[in-house]
C-alpha cells in the first residue's frame, strides 16, 4: 500500500519545517510529501524548495482555503493511504507508517482512520479519544489527524469546495456511510498537534463552522427533516455564540446571511441520505460503538 502526506499550509513557515523535519525521520518514510502553499507571504516557499526539494509543491498565489487544496492534493496523490496533517501536526511514532498500512488492511471497512490528537500540557484533544480509549466508530474526524482511502474519497462526491475551510471532515464522514465504509478511531497511533495560534481566530473559525455545518444540512439531510435539522443547528450554534459573550452573539447574523447566500449551490449538489442512516449518524457523534453489527444496526444498515 503506497502512503501519501499532504499538508495545506499559510505562513506557517517554521511549524511547517518542524513537521517536515519529524517525517524526513520516519522509518520507513512516506512514499511522497505533498504540500500547498495557500496564499503564503512569508518564507514557506522557499524554505520547502531549499530544505525538502523532494516534496510534491503546490503554490497558490492567492489563498483558495484549505478545502479545495486538500482536494486538488487528494486527487493528485499517488498513495492508496493519505495521511492529512496540518502544518503543525505530525506523528509520533517513527513507525507510524507501516503500522498504518496494518491498521487499514485489519479495518476493510473504514475510508478514514482517525487519532488520538495530543496537544500542549500532555492534553488530548478530546478524553473520549486517547490512547487509553478503547477503539470505535466515529461521526466526524479532523484532517490534523487522520489518514484515508483514496479511493473512497474519489468514489464519494469529497469535500464540497465551495465550503472553503472548516466542517469539511463531519461532512464527509458521513459520505463515507452514505458509500458503504466507515470512519474508524484508533488509540494506538498518536498524532502530535502544537496547535499553533498564528491565523487562529475563535470567531471566525466558529462562522465558518456553523456555516458549512447548516450547509451540510441542505446537502445531506432528507426532507421532511431538513428544516427541523436546520433550526437545530443554527440553535445549536447561536448557544454556543451566547457563552463567549455578545461581541460573539451580535455577529451570529452574519453567518445566517452567508449561508441563505449558497443555498443554491446546496441546491445543485444536494445528495440526501436515507433518513435511517443520517438519524444514526447523528447519533453516533454521542454514542460509543465498536463493533461492525451495532454500527449497521444504528444506521438502519442490513
Amino acid at each position: 500500500m503506497g502512503i501519501s502526506v499532504m499538508i495545506t499550509t499559510r505562513n506557517r513557515c517554521a511549524d511547517l519545517q518542524r513537521t517536515l523535519g519529524v517525517l524526513a525521520k520516519m522509518n520507513p518514510a512516506a512514499d511522497e510529501v505533498l504540500i500547498t502553499a495557500d496564499g503564503c507571504v512569508d518564507d514557506t516557499v522557499e524554505m520547502v524548495r531549499k530544505l525538502f526539494p523532494l516534496c510534491r509543491l503546490w503554490v497558490n498565489d492567492v489563498s483558495v482555503g484549505s478545502i479545495p487544496s486538500r482536494d486538488r492534493m487528494l486527487r493528485e496523490a499517488v498513495g492508496d493511504l493519505v495521511v492529512s496533517l496540518d502544518d503543525d501536526s505530525y506523528p509520533l511514532e517513527g513507525d507510524f507508517f507501516a503500522r498504518l498500512a496494518e491498521l487499514f488492511a485489519r479495518h476493510p471497512e473504514a475510508g478514514v482512520v482517525t487519532f488520538p490528537e495530543l496537544r500542549d500540557d500532555g492534553v488530548y484533544e478530546s478524553a473520549a479519544k486517547t490512547p487509553a480509549s478503547a477503539g470505535h466508530f466515529v461521526a466526524a474526524f479532523a484532517n490534523c489527524a487522520a489518514a484515508m482511502r483514496r479511493e473512497t474519497y474519489l468514489q464519494t462526491g469529497g469535500y464540497p469546495l465551495f465550503f472553503s475551510h472548516a466542517y469539511e471532515e463531519p461532512d464527509f464522514a458521513l459520505q463515507c456511510y452514505q458509500h458503504g465504509s466507515a470512519v474508524w478511531f484508533e488509540p494506538d497511533l498518536t498524532i502530535r498537534h502544537h496547535l499553533s495560534a498564528r491565523n487562529r481566530s475563535g470567531l471566525r473559525t466558529h462562522q465558518l463552522n456553523a456555516r458549512n455545518e447548516l450547509w451540510s444540512v441542505w446537502l445531506r439531510c432528507p426532507w421532511p427533516w431538513l428544516p427541523v435539522v436546520s433550526a437545530f443547528r443554527v440553535w445549536r450554534q447561536f448557544r454556543y455564540a451566547c457563552t463567549e459573550g455578545w461581541s460573539w452573539v451580535i455577529r451570529e447574523p452574519l453567518w445566517w446571511w452567508r449561508a441563505l447566500c449558497g443555498a443554491g449551490k446546496c441546491l445543485r449538489q444536494r445528495r440526501p441520505a436515507e433518513w435511517p442512516l443520517y438519524l444514526g449518524w447523528m447519533r453516533l457523534a454521542r454514542r460509543r460503538v465498536e463493533t461492525l453489527p451495532e454500527l449497521r444496526s444504528l444506521l438502519g444498515q442490513s
